[in-house]
């Protein structure tokens, strides 16, 4: 697999390499002949005028546009004041080609609205972050939400569905500016109920800025949703199925009407279907070994939908309203088998069958936000949010458990349980966020009032003669409620022409109160903690020449834990596994700094260095001589070297490359409480690439991959990777368009896991259905004529994200 995978990611450097490829350069000019500074120069092809490449003349009107492959062209100049320019056509063959001074007339008439034609480029690198644009891959058609971070730059998704950069958890999931109410098994779940046709991107930000909530010591990954920008009335109508094991079906519908006082929008989407997964986990405990074998379906049914309203009182006041909610009803049961034997026998002493394993669980989730924005044209700029969220789950979990015994004498032993856990947590937050200019720069600084409300019951039951006897020893409420006040101060400017400085200081006190109510004492029945934090953070950006950039930044940041992880009662997850909280468990700390230089815009390489304080783990230990427990502990500290690289390029005019290389080296140590001594370290990659072909009468052919390696925290992670191929054809004026892709085509999507300390043992190896042939229908109609759209970010930030199942 691997040098498959290899093989076909790498074929295209070679091409990189030696392609040929010119330049384009020119000046613009006025009428009156002299320079229009900062003109938008955009490279358009002759026969369809798709974009090739833009960039913006320099201040004297000088531009010069590199690395444009063989073909025929025209340019389209636009700059303000001055009416749109387009050249002649002209070919590109052998030589670079340079013109003479264009000559631009004033714009007489009020500015109209533009119509841009056009396509994203799949990945884009920014100051800050890295866009995954989802549109410009025909291959994440039909994906969810967590596939298509698995496809994402740096982005990996372990067996239990942790979302993790370079081999490390502590990332934070933002949904349209406000993260997920969700993290654990629950996130997976949002994430698997999303549809790539609501997505426009995926910005992976690694060093936030002050402005931004401290949470998440690996930065934040933000799903950006689609928005219209468009005047008059409008919309996009989407049709996916996947058929794999079984089919899977999603829709959804995309609504907007602007006018020039008001925007509303509306959208709706739908998934169904069911996704096989099997696992073999094989472990030894105290000399007796347990080979289990699990067969999973999960089932989802979800609906989401959003609205909102976007109110222009003049042209420096905005008032605006939207409401997201999201209704989903999933069942993550299977069959499995557990043999138990002594170590190293051939048979089995006795088997243990957990039969028809049922989990049905109803999600509601509902967000609110209302937001105000004041900006006028001398830089002074006033957001306000007032968030309402709300999260409820109501999950029963049904385990029957019956032990056959290896002499057919004996009865079989029939144990079966049930589990109910209710779950609410009710979020408000209110921020403000103010801008200025200040000393030839910009001055941003604001604050933020935010207060979590969690409430956790678990309601334990033993199945007595087909009646539920509730076991007040593991039956337990957990109520958790945490206030975090912040404020913060952030100052952008310029150092001449080529360097650019952001420094910024971010605070933020914390108090949280952990009430356990049980039958049974709990020396941990209240849990109080309080503490103040300080979190800098500064970028440093050199522009050498028109093709180098260099970019140094550095951020602290923490990491809370989820609000499930402090509730130290412990529940069964089946027969032989249980699960416990830590009410001791620390925030982790983060000091991060990463190294950028972006070459032509197309070649960026960085390397990073980063210092966590007190990273969480999860454990597994044993419980008595039969069974274990997971829990999560605190390390002493952990250390990352990692070092990135991420091309974009056009090989031909009708050939695109894209491939980014993400490697690490990590360090784990500490000398815990129970004895387990870490010293771990590894040296890891993974990768992603995607080859695109433009192909006559708008079709377009498409491969892409990824991989990781190995790579080991407290266990040792195997490789996993797939490699997947799709076309698309455009009709109906380019409005509507059918993707048909063929994922996992050599069947790699397969991983694993071994570990051994605290006297276990573990072998673990899991398959989930990733072979599909993905089928997409997607219509746009309505007006085309396209409006700037506004954007605001909502202020419950971190508090949303730590939710877990």
């Amino acid at each position: 697999m691997k040098r498959t995978l290899l093989y076909l990611l790498l074929t295209g450097f070679p091409f990189i390499v030696f392609a040929q490829n010119h330049s384009i350069s020119g000046l613009v000019n006025n009428q009156q002949n002299e320079p229009v500074g900062f003109a938008a120069i955009s490279i358009n092809h002759s026969k369809d005028s798709t974009l090739v490449k833009a960039d913006v003349a320099d201040e004297k009107g000088v531009f010069k546009i590199d690395g444009v492959p063989e073909g025929h062209y025209f340019l389209r100049i636009s700059a303000v004041g001055q009416k749109l320019f387009q050249s002649a056509a002209f070919q590109v063959s052998g030589r670079d080609v340079s013109f003479p001074a264009f000559r631009m007339e004033p714009e007489t008439k009020q500015l109209g609205e533009v119509k841009v034609t056009g396509t994203k480029p799949l990945i884009e690198v920014k100051n800050d972050r890295l866009v995954f644009n989802v549109e410009g891959s025909i291959n994440a058609t039909g994906s969810n939400g967590l596939e298509l971070l698995q496809r994402s730059p740096g982005v990996q998704v372990d067996k239990d569905e942790n979302i993790l950069i370079k081999g490390k958890t502590g990332v934070r999931i933002y949904i349209d500016g406000r993260p997920s109410p969700m993290s654990g098994k629950d996130l997976a779940s949002t994430l698997k109920s999303m549809n790539s046709a609501d997505i426009e991107a995926i910005e992976i930000i690694t060093n936030p800025s002050a402005k931004y909530d401290a949470a998440g010591d690996l930065g934040i990954i933000n799903i950006r949703l689609k928005k219209n920008a468009k005047l008059g009335t409008n919309g996009n109508v989407s049709l996916g199925a996947m058929f794999g094991i079984t089919p899977k079906y999603n829709a959804s519908l995309n609504l907007n009407h602007r006018n020039k006082k008001a925007n509303f929008f509306g959208t709706y989407g739908f998934n169904q279907g069911a996704w096989h997964n099997t696992t073999y986990d094989d472990q030894i405990l105290n000399g007796v070994a347990y080979n289990k074998v699990w067969h999973g379906l999960w089932r989802d049914t979800t609906h989401n939908a959003k609205i909102g309203a976007d109110y222009f009182i003049n042209s420096k006041n905005t008032l605006g309203f939207s409401a997201n909610g999201r209704v989903s009803n999933h069942n993550g049961g299977g069959e499995s088998e557990t043999f138990i034997s002594k170590k190293k026998n051939t048979t089995a002493d006795s088997l243990l069958l957990s039969s028809q394993t049922s989990n049905p669980e109803k999600n509601k989730n509902l967000n609110v936000n209302v937001n105000y924005r004041y900006a006028d044209t001398t830089g002074h700029e006033l957001n306000i949010d007032a968030d309402y969220g709300r999260f409820s789950s109501r999950g029963i979990s049904y385990q029957p458990n019956k032990y056959f015994f290896k002499t057919t004498s004996d009865e079989p032993l029939e144990r079966n349980y049930v589990s109910k856990t209710p779950v609410d947590i009710t979020i408000k937050s209110f921020k403000v966020d103010y801008e200025q200019p200040f000393k030839k720069g910009k001055l941003g600084y604001g604050f933020k009032l935010s207060d979590v409300k969690s409430d956790n019951t678990f309601n334990f039951y033993n199945v007595l003669q087909n009646e539920e006897v509730i076991d007040t020893n593991r039956s337990n409420r957990f109520k958790y409620l945490e206030r975090v006040y912040a404020g913060y101060i952030n100052y952008n400017v310029s150092l001449g022409k080529k360097w650019d400085l952001q420094a910024g200081l971010r605070t933020e006190h914390t108090k949280s109160l952990g009430d356990l109510t049980s039958y049974k004492h709990n020396d941990l029945d209240k849990v109080d903690t309080t503490y103040l934090n300080f979190f800098p953070s500064g970028a440093l950006s050199f522009k050498a020449s028109k093709n180098h950039t260099w970019n140094l930044n550095y951020s602290r940041r923490i990491n809370r834990p989820s609000y499930q992880n402090l509730n130290p009662f412990e529940y069964r997850i089946d027969e032989l596994v249980y699960s416990k909280g830590n009410p001791f468990l620390k925030p982790e700390y983060a000091n991060s700094f990463k190294l950028t230089h972006v070459y032509k815009g197309k070649l960026t390489t960085s390397f990073g260095y980063r210092r966590t304080k007190f990273p969480v783990v999860g454990l597994r230990i044993p419980y008595d001589s039969s069974r274990t427990y997971f829990i999560t502990e605190n390390l002493d500290y952990s250390q990352s070297f990692g070092l990135d690289i991420s091309i974009t390029t056009s090989i031909t005019k009708w050939w695109e490359v894209y491939f980014n290389f993400s490697g690490y080296h990590n360090l784990w140590r500490a000398a815990l409480d129970n004895g387990i001594i870490v010293n771990n370290r590894t040296t890891a990659f993974n990768f992603n690439g995607q080859n695109t072909f433009k192909l006559k009468n708008n079709w377009t052919l498409e491969l892409t991959g990824w991989y990781n390696s190995p790579y080991r925290r407290i266990d040792y992670n195997w490789q996993m990777g797939m490699m997947d191929a799709g076309v698309q054809k455009k009709f109906w004026k380019d409005n509507a368009s059918l993707k048909v892709s063929y994922s996992d085509i050599f069947h790699t999507a397969r991983g694993g896991y071994t570990s051994a300390y605290a006297g276990i043992e573990t072998r673990l190896r899991f398959r989930f259905e990733g072979r599909m042939v993905r089928v997409n229908f997607n219509y746009r109609f309505g007006s085309k004529e396209i409006k700037a759209a506004r954007s605001r970010r909502a202020g419950s930030e971190d508090e949303l994200n730590r939710i877990k199942g």
